[in-house]
């Protein structure tokens, strides 16, 4: 089976973009979302998933972020890039301190 295409931009409530409202993550804390965004999984657009969990499209802000921290997934059909180092953040160090500042405490 076919994975779905990512959007064409991520959407203003993205999590992966600077300028999404801090702890705006959806179902999960911001250090598990690093973990996925390291991983092999497919990140959903979070406007596209359905009563049913499945979606239409993977979220190209994730997909940005994966090509700014040049992780690129075995996988070929999970999306990845094209960086965009203005909008979306460039580390996980970035995106976790936006997110969970209580991380820098914790480590």
């Amino acid at each position: 089976m076919s994975l779905p295409p990512a959007t064409a931009q991520p959407c203003n409530e993205c999590p992966w973009r600077k300028e999404a409202a801090p702890g705006w993550l959806g179902p999960h804390s911001a250090r598990v979302w690093a973990q996925v965004l390291t991983s092999e999984e497919v990140i959903a657009c979070h406007k596209t998933i359905t009563e049913d969990e499945s979606y239409s499209h993977q979220c190209r802000g994730a997909a940005i972020m994966r090509a700014n921290i040049l992780k690129l997934p075995r996988n070929r059909e999970i999306a990845v890039g094209p960086r965009d180092r203005k909008r979306v953040f460039t580390s996980i160090g970035k995106f976790l301190k936006h997110h969970d500042p209580s991380w820098l405490s914790s480590s």
